[in-house]
This record gives structure tokens, C-alpha cells and sequence, in this order.
């Protein structure tokens, strides 16, 4: 007799509800990394500051989690009859429409803010930028010529097209190799083979930090983490794999805070950006793997209403709150000038800030990405024509 499986199949209709839990705790970790600064205000401020510049990782933990999930999807459908158009068609109905929007949007303000644009900037509608941009810092705003603070920042975009360029190299394999097995091999390989990369990068490099983080070949393990967490559930042993999670997510979270910790680790350090990350992304798959089962702790908690309307309206409020984020800080200096205190400036301007991204990613979903998103029934898989749930295997 088969050995049961007790991680159910999901309806490829509904979404996994505690991890738009997750999502919101990972945006709003890169909103705090990028606007929860203040390090002149006292013992409290410096150590939030110092806690702080550590929530880059929210970006990891969104790449595990898209790791999980489209590996999840690819090797569910590995077999159907229009594999790689109905995949694409789908990502991109989900991708592109806001991230277009917003580059029109950029492009119409032009004459106004006179927006200094560069050839190179072409290549971020490619999903190519962080290549260009990391050798080329500057591209990673648009100045205008005539209100300073208008500038536009499309820093954050960088790991969009890590990603973008993930769904591009990940699904021929998927579809080439196809056994679960032998694609746990192949991810554990090149999980490996991409931490010896990134250790030989900062051996080499004098400044390897920006490479490092911010191009697919030194995150693939990131990503493939995730996916080797859905291929895992989906093999006879997912109920071992799931009471796993809790202790790999303590210890990697332990291992990494004590890395993160270390004065030298700062910026490039060479720890940081190897065993660092790597920890750092086995934590986050840990933290995903204990959000999956019903009923647990982590599962309430990520199941809480506030944080899935936050998840659900995420890739949009991570899209925007970056763009004008130079005039976010600039409300902030003035109002930290009138009233004399940092911290009241950032009790005035955080949430100020963060309400008004959340109500534009909220508008823009149900008003114009929700039109895009129900292009999907026109793009739907052979298994969900015919049962609606998700090709779960036992072997």
C-alpha cells in the first residue's frame, strides 16, 4: 500500500492562503529595509536601524517562495499538451500588465519632470536591467532635470528580472527532465554549484556584493530551494518532510542572525554573501514548509486577514513604493525638521507611506490587473480542464 500522503492537492482556482501571509511579511520586510531607516535617534532607533538593514531578505524569502511555486505548477503540468504557451501566457497576464503600466506611466510624466532616460534603460522592459545596471549604478533611476525629488527609482526592479529570468531558464528543464527524483538531483546540483560560484566570486571580486545578490546565476539556489521544497511534498515522504521544517527553519534562522551579526559582514562580506544567503534561503523554506499545514501555529498566523489582503495586493506595492521613493524621503526629512524629532517624523511618514502604496496596489488590482488576470480561463491546463486539482504523485 501507497504511504499516504497528507499534503492535499489544491485547486488550481484557489490560491494557498496562509502564503499570502508570507508575501505580506516579505514586502513589508523590504518596506521597512528601504524606508525604516534612522540611526541619529537614539539607542531605540539604532537598534531598530541595525535589525533593519538586515530585511533585505525579504526578497529572498519572495524568491523561495516563487521557487516553490512555479516549480510546483511545471511539474504538475509537465505532461500537458500546450505546456510552455499555457505556462508563459499565464505568468504573463500576471506580470506584465502593471509593470507595463507602470513604465507608460514613467514615459507620459517625461515632459513634465523632464526624465533624463538612457538607451540602457530599454533593457529593464526586457527584464535584462540588473545586468546593465549593476556595471552602470545610475541606471537604476531616472533623475529629473527640474524637480529634484520627482526622481524616479526603479532600483527594486533588479530582482523582478532575477525572476523573470528564472521562468525563462527553469521550465525546458523541468519539461526535459521531468521524473522528481532525478529534478531534486539537478536542483540540489546546481544549489551547490552556485554557492562554490558566488564563494569564488567574492574571492575574486573586490566589491562582489552587487553581482552576488542581484543576478540570477549567484541566487539560483534561492529560488531552487523552493522548488526542491514542492518537489519533496510531492513525494511519499511529504508528512517527514513537513515536521522537518520547523527545525531547519530555527537553525538556519540561528545561523543566519549570527552571520548577520558580525561587524565585518557588512556590505560585501564574503560570509555574508555565502553561507549568508544559503541560510538564509533554507530558513525561508522552512518558514514556507510550516505555513503549509492546516492548523498549525504558523499557519493561523499567516492565515490572519490583515496580512492575506496584504499578500494578495503585494507584487503591485512592491512594484510602486519604490518609484517616488525619493520624495518619501524627502516628506520625511521635513516633517523630522518641524517637529525636531526622528522619531515623530517617522511615525508621521512611515505609515503615511505605507497606506498610500497599499491603497495603490489595492486600486490597481481590482481595476486593472483583475482584467488581465481573467485572461487565465482561456490558458487553462489539461489537468484542470478535466479535475481542477493538481497532478500530486506519490513516487
Amino acid at each position: 500500500m501507497a504511504e499516504r500522503v497528507s499534503f492535499a492537492p489544491i485547486d488550481f482556482k484557489t490560491r494557498f492562503p496562509a502564503l499570502d501571509g508570507i508575501r505580506a511579511l516579505a514586502v513589508t520586510m523590504v518596506f521597512l529595509d528601504h524606508f525604516g531607516g534612522g540611526s541619529h535617534g537614539g539607542r531605540l532607533l539604532q537598534f531598530f536601524n541595525l535589525f533593519r538593514e538586515r530585511l533585505w531578505t525579504g526578497v529572498d524569502l519572495f524568491f523561495v517562495l516563487s521557487g516553490f511555486l512555479i516549480t510546483g505548477i511545471l511539474y504538475d503540468t509537465r505532461h500537458d499538451s500546450h505546456f510552455f504557451k499555457r505556462f508563459f501566457a499565464r505568468r504573463s497576464v500576471r506580470i506584465f500588465p502593471v509593470f507595463y503600466l507602470v513604465a507608460a506611466v514613467l514615459l507620459a510624466l517625461t515632459p513634465v519632470f523632464r526624465y533624463q532616460w538612457h538607451w540602457q534603460h530599454l533593457a529593464f522592459l526586457l527584464y535584462m536591467g540588473n545586468w546593465f545596471a549593476n556595471g552602470h549604478f545610475w541606471l537604476y533611476d531616472i533623475q529629473s532635470l527640474n524637480h529634484p525629488a520627482a526622481r524616479a527609482s526603479i532600483g527594486h526592479f533588479w530582482s523582478l528580472c532575477v525572476e523573470e529570468q528564472f521562468y525563462l531558464l527553469w521550465p525546458p528543464l523541468v519539461w526535459l527532465v521531468r521524473d522528481r527524483v532525478k529534478l531534486l538531483w539537478l536542483s540540489g546540483g546546481i544549489c551547490v554549484a552556485t554557492l562554490a560560484l558566488r564563494y569564488a566570486w567574492c574571492l575574486t571580486q573586490p566589491t562582489p556584493g552587487l553581482w552576488v545578490i542581484r543576478t540570477l546565476p549567484f541566487r539560483m539556489d534561492t529560488l531552487l530551494l523552493g522548488g526542491m521544497l514542492a518537489l519533496l511534498l510531492r513525494g511519499p515522504r511529504a508528512d517527514a518532510v513537513q515536521r522537518a521544517c520547523l527545525p531547519l527553519f530555527l537553525a538556519s534562522l540561528a545561523v543566519a542572525a549570527v552571520i548577520f551579526s558580525l561587524p565585518s559582514q557588512d556590505g560585501d562580506g564574503t560570509l555574508m554573501l555565502t553561507l549568508g544567503l544559503s541560510s538564509t534561503a533554507l530558513a525561508s523554506t522552512g518558514l514556507i514548509g510550516m505555513t503549509l499545514v492546516p492548523g498549525s501555529r504558523t499557519f493561523r498566523f499567516f492565515y490572519a486577514k490583515p496580512l492575506r489582503v496584504l499578500g494578495k495586493y503585494s507584487y503591485g506595492f512592491y512594484i510602486f513604493h519604490m518609484i517616488y521613493g525619493w520624495a518619501w524621503i524627502q516628506l520625511l526629512v521635513k516633517v523630522t525638521a518641524w517637529t525636531h524629532s526622528l522619531l515623530f517624523g517617522g511615525l508621521v511618514a512611515l505609515p503615511l507611506n505605507f497606506l498610500t502604496n497599499f491603497v495603490l496596489a489595492k486600486l490597481s488590482y481590482d481595476y486593472f490587473e483583475v482584467r488581465f488576470l481573467r485572461w487565465k480561463r482561456h490558458f487553462e491546463y489539461d489537468s484542470e480542464l478535466s479535475t481542477h486539482k493538481h497532478a500530486f504523485t506519490t513516487k
